[in-house]
């Protein structure tokens, strides 16, 4: 990532257009939009000026870290975690298309701090996975699915050279939503699926999420039986899972939101006015900030596609 992808990243977290960043900086906006595609080199002033404008000082970090990844450390590692809090946001508010260049600098950027850093090699991995994971959402979500299986890989890669369990559970998960998504190939889905719910001492709520992942693709398969008995699983983790506090990469994960992928799950398997039912309910649960998603919207299509014009 170039210390000008580092700028956008950087805006785009904050919510913040070319345009506007120009009026409040006194820069033109080809000059900046010049300097944050890389195509011009970074003068301190400006990197102030964006400083001065987002009202932090964590740029300075983050761009010598970027400039020379072996003196990343834990600061930085965390600045890097709240920028990407920050996309994810404007990526609810604005769709995946908008943030995607950026996570995609950012991506770059948390992998070269892997292979660069020297006190905190495992803590970058951790990051960089969850930063690729998110990379291949985006790419997923716009329809590159070659792109976000290949992102995925690596995110599955990183989240093994750190040695977290709660990222490689949910790493194996997501490629096997990739996958069925590009491919429907249910067995290799089946396999990571099974992959992922036997890694040790994972986080309950990911447990839960993918039991009710593994349901729904049995019951995709047309396996009755087998679905029935993976939901009656799936329901029994989310109790256990009741009253945890979600790991951070799944901020999107609400009591609500499991309701709807549960009535995912019944009106794949036939029972469509109780899935309907459950997913209403969970709907109108749902924290404000997250009804005008996309991730929502195909949630809830796999119910009833009325429901996501209901939301």
């Amino acid at each position: 990532m170039n210390t000008g992808s580092l700028l956008r990243a950087a805006r785009e977290a904050a919510g913040i257009s070319l345009r506007v960043m120009a009026e409040r900086t006194f820069y033109s906006r080809s000059y900046l939009s010049q300097i944050e595609k890389g195509q011009r080199p970074l003068p301190a002033g400006v990197a102030a000026a964006y400083e001065r404008v987002l009202g932090t000082t964590d740029l300075g970090r983050l761009t010598v870290a970027t400039r020379t990844p072996s003196s990343v450390d834990v600061q930085a590692l965390a600045e890097v975690d709240s920028m990407l809090t920050s996309i994810r946001r404007v990526e609810d508010a604005t769709g995946a298309l908008a943030v995607l260049p950026a996570v995609r600098g950012m991506s770059a950027m948390a992998e070269q701090f892997v292979h660069e850093a020297r006190t905190v090699q495992r803590e970058a991995a951790t990051l960089a996975s969850e930063v690729t994971q998110y990379r291949a959402w985006l790419e997923h979500a716009v329809g590159a699915d070659t792109a976000a299986r290949r992102s995925m890989d690596t995110a599955v890669e990183l989240a093994t050279e750190a040695r977290d369990p709660d990222r490689l559970v949910h790493s194996l998960g997501f490629t096997g939503y990739v996958t069925w998504g590009a491919t429907g190939d249910y067995a290799e889905v089946l396999d990571l699926s099974d992959a992922a719910l036997s890694v040790p001492g994972a986080h309950p709520v990911l447990i839960a999420y993918a039991r009710m992942r593994r349901a729904e693709l049995l019951a995709a398969r047309g396996e009755r039986r087998d679905a029935l008995s993976a939901l009656a699983a799936a329901d029994d983790a989310a109790e256990a899972a009741s009253g945890e506090q979600a790991p951070n990469a799944m901020y999107w994960w609400t009591a609500p939101f499991g309701a709807i992928q549960r009535g995912g799950v019944l009106s794949l398997l036939g029972e469509h006015a109780q899935a309907v039912e459950e997913a209403t309910a969970g709907l109108a649960d749902m924290p404000p900030q997250h009804r005008g998603t996309e991730w929502l919207a195909s949630a809830l299509r796999r119910v009833d596609p009325d429901l996501a014009d209901a939301r």
